[in-house]
């Protein structure tokens, strides 16, 4: 729990930092970040034309596949989501003008929580969906960061911006991860509480494949066992309300998925996995597959080593997270939202206990180049995001061995 005097030796720590951190800055730059983006979502209504931006997507147009889904869920045929043209029929109710059809690839635990969203007017339901998103992740993170003006900084973090702009889903990913970290800090229940936010991460179970590994490694079984009832628990009612079937379609609609990605019709620039990394250096599908399972590898094991060695802190949830966006291949510039998390940790350990000053630029490069890897991904034919992973990962470990140094 922060104290007065907590705050004020972060406050002068900062005022301490280098010009580039100083507490002027840390206040005002935020609030422009802030500011561009409010005038270019402005800019992105004022020139649309019924519902769609200037390239003719929709406004929201990730989102447009949450509330099309959610109409055919309402309607009784939740299958139908994985169905191109019927999701194009729903999705025009929610934007007539809509002349591409945005694919469903989700699981039946994720389609349980966009249900509701068709009850309400399409935009309407875009601004709810991600004003409880951002309010989750504001609240969430916000004890992760002891630095001045947090609600700013967080808010202005640009890989969040990109979630906003899409309508996705990443604020929940990151809002759960963090709330797991922070809850397993307490005594009493907190284990449960942790459990159950990582459980509710299995609407992308994705992102939670190494949690079982940490948790083991630290030997937390209390978190372990309700993170597993939870998970079963979240997929049993799914299964409940939609029957297997449901599940049967979800798998089989990942062959699709292959070929979709394969055949780069996913745009490969916003893509920062190691498997884009590898194919746009020329490196074949299937060694590209290859290359991403050695670094899924070798996240774990990082994950493994460090949550053995200093067990469950702060630190670690920061390297757990940040090896986590190393596992899929299958990961969208937007999904780096969840680097709040680490980047948070970071930063609030950076002010408390010091950073070099190479350190604290690595810092900034995480918070600032996110957005932008597909803008360079265009322009130099790389995907430099999967190397920004790699230093945020990087970062994070260096952070926590200091814990056993």
């Amino acid at each position: 729990m922060s104290t007065a005097p907590a705050q004020q030796e972060i406050e002068e720590a900062a005022v301490s930092a280098p010009a580039l951190f100083d507490l002027e800055r840390m206040r005002n730059y935020p609030r422009i970040v802030l500011g561009i983006f409010l005038l270019s979502a402005i800019l992105l209504v004022v020139t649309s034309h019924d519902g769609l931006d200037l390239k003719d997507r929709p406004l929201g147009y990730d989102f447009i596949t949450f509330w099309g889904a959610s109409e055919l869920t309402l309607d009784g045929r939740p299958e139908a989501a994985f169905d191109m043209d019927q999701a194009h029929e729903a999705q025009q109710k929610a934007v007539p003008a809509t002349q591409a059809a945005y694919l469903w690839h989700y699981p039946p635990t994720f389609q349980l929580l966009v249900a509701p969203l068709a009850l309400l007017p399409y935009a309407l339901s875009f601004f709810v969906f991600t004003a409880l998103g951002f309010g989750a992740y504001l609240y969430a993170c916000r004890p992760l960061l002891n630095q001045p003006t947090p609600y700013w900084l967080l808010a202005a973090f640009p890989a969040t911006l990109l979630c906003l702009y899409h309508g996705q889903n990443s604020l929940y990913s990151a809002a759960l991860f963090a709330g797991a970290a922070l809850a397993s800090e307490r005594r009493a229940r907190g284990a449960l509480w942790a459990g159950l936010f990582i459980g509710l991460l299995a609407f992308k179970p994705q992102f939670g494949l190494l949690i079982p590994f940490a948790l083991i490694a630290a030997g937390q079984w209390r978190i372990f066992f309700a993170a597993a009832v939870a998970t079963l628990g979240f997929c049993g009612l799914a299964t409940a309300i939609f029957g297997f079937g449901l599940w049967q379609v979800f798998f089989g609609n990942l062959e699709l998925v292959r070929t979709i990605f394969e055949d780069g019709l996913l745009p490969w620039a916003k893509m920062p996995s190691a498997w884009v990394f590898f194919r746009y250096l020329g490196v074949g599908a299937d060694t590209a597959y290859a290359l991403q399972a050695l670094a899924a590898l070798g996240a774990a094991t990082v994950v493994v080593i460090v949550w053995r060695r200093i067990g469950m802190t702060r630190a670690s949830w920061a390297v757990l997270v940040s090896a986590s966006l190393l596992v899929p291949p299958y990961l969208f510039d937007y999904e780096m939202a969840l680097l709040a998390v680490p980047l948070a940790i970071i930063a609030s350990d950076m002010a408390v206990n010091g950073a070099s000053r190479g350190e604290k630029l690595w810092l900034l490069a995480l918070v600032l180049i996110p957005p932008l890897t597909s803008f360079l991904a265009n322009a130099t034919h790389l995907q430099l995001g999967f190397p920004l992973l790699l230093a945020a990962l990087w970062l994070a470990v260096r952070r926590s061995l200091r814990e056993t140094a």
